[in-house]
């Protein structure tokens, strides 16, 4: 686990970064700078950031494929598994994109779906159609 940073003593838990989190982040200044994690280990718990498509000109199922392929990434870099996530959010900008996000949702989650909410809302980015977070656990960790 290279890419751990500790995290300053006034917080509890290690901050997830490495060199493949920067280069697929869509903002990897944001990680060098210190202004955002893209996730933190606090005991047995990873919670990974809300995580926004780099490429918001595709359609709902190309945006959560995006965000889905990152969030595997960050699971990976700090020793976690999809199959460890137990807590998914997705903020949805369109009811009607629900369904696909629901059935790219179902290409990671086929079996033991994690404990799930799903808000509709703005976003902080203009053209962005889903944002993702989640939180694993992990015995072992």
């Amino acid at each position: 686990m290279d890419g751990l940073v500790p995290r300053r003593k006034s917080m509890a838990g290690i901050v997830i970064r490495s060199e493949a989190i920067e280069k697929a982040h869509a903002h990897p200044e944001m990680i060098r700078s210190g202004a955002y994690s893209p996730a933190v280990k606090a005991g047995p718990f990873l919670y990974v950031s809300g995580c926004i498509a780099d490429d918001v000109s595709n359609d709902m199922t190309g945006q959560a494929r995006e965000e889905f392929g990152f969030i595997k990434l960050v699971l990976e870099e700090a020793g976690y598994e999809m199959a460890d996530v137990v807590k998914l959010q997705a903020f949805i900008t369109d009811a009607n994109n629900y369904a696909a996000y629901s059935a790219v949702r179902k290409e990671y989650f086929a079996q033991d779906p994690p404990a799930s909410t799903a808000v509709i809302t703005n976003l902080l980015i203009p053209d962005a159609l889903i944002e993702i977070d989640v939180v694993a656990y992990k015995e072992d960790a």
